[in-house]
Formats: structure tokens, sequence, C-alpha cells
């Protein structure tokens, strides 16, 4: 990298956007300068090389010019391809749109890259959706720095109990609470990421949806919405 320029960086276009006739403006999630914006000049031309290479969901090199606060697109190569479809197809836009509402513009979490990148591998591959969704959540959450103990209630240090209910409370962590929206044994479960089933995995949905909901302070999430009237009617 120079002064004036970045070259092949790592990259995941997260959302895209025409621009004038001829253009694209785009979110780039890059591996070493976090989420940056990029104008993408001519690429909608007929002719264009770039034309279905600029698409979310791809592993691509990057270049672009870092003279201003919109960077300019120049050159970018493939790297490889995750071809989500149906439900996981809009379980990546819910996943890119998640990464936009976390994270700041020129923040970089070279983690949470490989840990997205990882995200699409089993989108593209897995049956267990939903707990592919959870531990990316959890990843997020953890690097952005809202992340809490598992394994014990940060109150009072008391370790996890696999019979108790917990619920989550901003501020405060875990708590115990007889009523509370999850088990001792799905925190456990969630604390050492193994595989999710029966009443974990709604308990975990519930559990993550409130830690999430901390920061994103009411701000609906336009791909949730969506994922939700599609999984409602599979």
């Amino acid at each position: 990298m120079s002064e004036s320029a970045v070259h092949l960086q790592p990259a995941f276009i997260l959302q895209h956007r025409p621009y004038r006739e001829t253009s694209l403006l785009m979110e780039v999630f890059t591996r070493d300068f976090g989420i940056v914006p990029v104008l993408a000049k001519g690429v909608r031309k007929e002719k264009s090389k770039w034309a279905g290479l600029l698409t979310p969901f791809s592993l691509l090199q990057i270049s672009y010019l870092d003279k201003t606060e919109l960077k300019i697109f120049t050159q970018a190569e493939l790297v490889s391809h995750f071809p989500l479809q149906k439900l996981a197809l809009y379980c990546g836009f819910y996943v890119n749109e998640l990464l936009q509402a976390f994270l700041h513009r020129y923040d970089p979490h070279s983690y949470l890259f490989e840990s997205y990148q990882a995200c699409l591998v089993d989108l593209m591959h897995s049956q267990t959706i939903e707990q592919t969704l959870r531990y990316f959540e959890l990843d997020l959450l953890e690097e952005t720095g809202y992340g809490v103990q598992l394994d014990s209630q940060q109150l009072n240090n008391q370790t996890i109990q696999p019979l108790q209910r917990y619920n989550f409370v901003a501020g405060d962590g875990i708590v115990a609470d007889s009523l509370g929206i999850v088990s001792g044994a799905t925190l456990m479960t969630l604390n050492v990421k193994a595989s999710l089933t029966g009443a974990a995995l709604n308990e975990s949905k519930l559990l993550l949806r409130k830690m999430l909901e901390v920061h994103l302070q009411g701000k609906p999430l336009k791909s949730r919405h969506v994922l939700a009237n599609i999984i409602r009617y599979l």
C-alpha cells in the first residue's frame, strides 16, 4: 500500500447501489481497513469486465485509490465465490446488514473478516443455518465490545448451572432468573460453540436477539423482517 492507493486487498462487497448511469457505490468489508466506501466508475456499462464480479458473497482482491473519503475502484480479482441460495441467501444479506450496523468505517477486524468468510461457507453447505447465524452473532458481539460472559454471572462470578434459568440484562450480563429465556445448559453449549439442538436453538435465538438489541437500540433490520416472513412460509 502507498499513501494514495490500496492494492489487492482481500475484501467482500456488503452492499452496492447504482450511481448515475454507469457506476456503483459500494460498501466494501476489507480485511485490513474495515468497511470502506468505494465508487466503481463505469462498471455498469454493457462491455465492462467488472459487471458480474462486483457482487456480494464473493471474496475479492480489490484495489482502489485512497485520496479522498470516497475511494475510487481501480481493479478486482476473484478469489472465491459463495453461491448462496434460497434461505441461505437471505441469511447472507442479514449478516451483511449486521456488519454494517455494528462496524464503524475504517475500523479493521481481521478476526471478524475470517469469521464472516467461515459463516458464508457454512451457509453454503450447512444444514444448521440457525446455528451458523448464532455463532456469527456471538463473534460479532465479542469483536465489537458487546460480548458477555457465558460461563458465569458477571455480577457475582457464580458458575452457570445447567438446570437453572437465566436472563440477559444490559450492563449486568447473564443473571439468574427463574423465568429466564435461556437455560444454563444452553449457555454452556454456546460458550464452547458446540452443536445447538432442540430447545437450545430457540433459546439461543432469543438470547442473541436481546443482546443485539442493546446496540441496535430499536433500529429495525430490513433483512431480519424479510427473513422472518420467509421462514414462516417454509
